[in-house]
């Protein structure tokens, strides 16, 4: 079944050259949406989708698109993870490591993401990114971080994607070995290089993050929904779980100043507090949440993005803190956002161009405000803004800039979905997207509506921005992989 899709597929490529070898890469604007695009577009859908892009950015960026420093993983090593998630390679379901891929050890801030050469799914080096941006950050690579351990949490659940025992899964569950990998080697990188690595305290509240996810990931003896915990290492928890020390340490002195700075730091506290083994520390964490959470409230925002920074920001702290009255303020500023969508295109009001990480931070706000708000905000109201803003900006938009066909990196237990959850139907296979040789399926750096149809920035992908967004995205299913941690006495 697969080398026939292959094959369909790689001639569908070819006719594609034949006919257009030359398409523009930046897509033209389209006609006046009339939402839902899609007949019926609803929360479900949003949520489905969101998984799947969230999916296709991930490893895209870390496994083919050589957008970084590469390296080569033991082979030894390799062959015990291909050991430890298929107990018997003789049941049908076996491991197929991909040809060529790129793991990453330190990730660049950006790049293009064009495709070099036509690409051939089965060889990874086919889909190879132009490049371009090879800036390093923090937070681009606390982003990444934080969203291989969250994959690797997800295809770490047994009723998901089976166990060892099970005949199927293995590749999944491979992948998943891969990405716990590729975090520890980039944490590594952080620790050991510094100086590479463009600081600012916004990044260095999503290290916090990092390490603290990192540190709880390989410390625990069974993931959630998990009998086991595959990815167990603990040298490498401690090591992360001390860096997280004192990097809390160095950031609650730290002065964060407007409401970006201040919703991504007591979110980085939150990760922190349910995380650390250290009770005087929590308990000093969990004051700050207190105070960054008053002075957030405090902030004026008149914008759709800090509006959405501020609700998330609020949420944490008013659920972590049990404070009603943050929960309250959260809610009349969700009320607030809401009230500025307008429903004809799927956008905010005031506000036509948004960046990856604007969308990213505004779905995750929605998100979270659905989960914690409860009556204080009609989840009618939530839910079709949820439904709507996702449809028009991300998908008529050109946001996600190509998506692979619904039986491609996918196994057969995958394709059982509604077609709609695994792809937008009118967004291009990346062949299809433009350039000589295709798009890679990722975040275009922004889009902008001009009052008559959509342009999407296809040259520049923003590795924060795409990270974020697709973590908030993997967080709609927080009922197996959950971005909202819980603080424990």
């Amino acid at each position: 079944m697969k080398s026939k899709i292959l094959i369909i597929f790689l001639v569908l490529i070819a006719f594609v050259f034949t006919v257009a070898p030359n398409a523009s890469a930046r897509s033209a604007p389209q006609a006046p949406p009339t939402l839902p695009g899609v007949p019926g577009f609803n929360a479900t859908d949003a949520e489905e989708e969101g998984y799947w892009y969230s999916r296709y950015n991930l490893l895209s960026l870390v496994m083919q698109s050589g957008n970084g420093e590469a390296f080569m993983p033991d082979p030894a090593m390799m062959m015990a993870a291909m050991q430890a998630v298929d107990a018997d390679p003789n049941d049908g379901d076996t491991v197929v490591p991909p040809a060529n891929p790129a793991m990453l050890r330190i990730v660049y801030a950006g790049g293009d993401p064009h495709l070099t050469q036509m690409m051939n799914p089965d060889d990874f080096a086919t889909l190879r990114w132009v490049g371009g941006n090879t800036s390093v950050t923090t937070e681009a690579s606390a982003w990444t971080i934080v969203k291989e351990l969250e994959w690797a949490k997800q295809f770490h659940v047994d009723f998901h994607f089976g166990t060892p025992q099970d005949n199927f899964g293995a590749q999944q569950r491979f992948v998943g070995m891969v990405m716990a990998l590729e975090a520890k080697m980039q944490l590594m990188a952080w620790l050991q290089q510094p100086e590479l690595f463009d600081g600012s305290l916004a990044g260095d509240f999503v290290m916090l993050t990092a390490l603290s996810d990192a540190a709880d990931v390989f410390s625990a003896t069974t993931l959630p929904h998990s009998a086991s915990n595959r990815y167990a290492d603990p040298m490498a928890a401690q090591m992360f779980a001390n860096a997280a020390d004192a990097l809390f340490a160095q950031l609650e002195e730290s002065e964060p100043e407007g409401v970006r700075e201040l919703s991504l730091g007591i979110q980085s506290l939150v990760w922190y507090a349910a995380n650390t083994s250290n009770a005087d520390n929590q308990a000093e964490a969990l004051e700050e949440i207190a105070d960054w959470g008053r002075e957030l409230a405090k902030e004026k925002a008149h914008t759709a993005v800090d509006r959405a920074y501020k609700v998330r920001g609020l949420i944490e702290a008013g659920r972590t803190t049990n404070s009603n009255r943050l929960l309250k303020k959260a809610a009349r500023t969700f009320n607030r956002m809401v009230r500025k969508y307008d429903g004809r295109y799927g956008i905010f009001k005031k506000q036509n161009t948004y960046t990856i990480d604007d969308v990213g931070t505004i779905l995750g706000s929605i998100n979270a405000a659905r989960l914690f708000l409860g009556t204080r905000i009609d989840q009618v109201v939530a839910e079709n803004v949820f439904a709507g803003f996702y449809e028009g900006t991300v998908n008529i938009s050109g946001l996600q800039i190509s998506s692979p066909p619904i039986g491609l990196f996918k196994a057969p237990f995958e394709q059982e979905e509604p077609p709609l959850f695994l792809r937008y139907p009118t967004t291009p296979f990346p062949p299809m997207a433009g350039g000589d040789y295709g798009i890679a399926p990722v975040f275009a750096a922004s889009v902008t509506w001009d009052g008559a149809g959509w342009t999407a920035d296809q040259y520049n992908f923003d590795t924060a921005g795409a990270m974020h967004a697709a973590n908030e995205m993997i967080w709609f299913h927080n009922d197996e992989v959950n971005g909202f941690p819980e603080i424990g006495n």
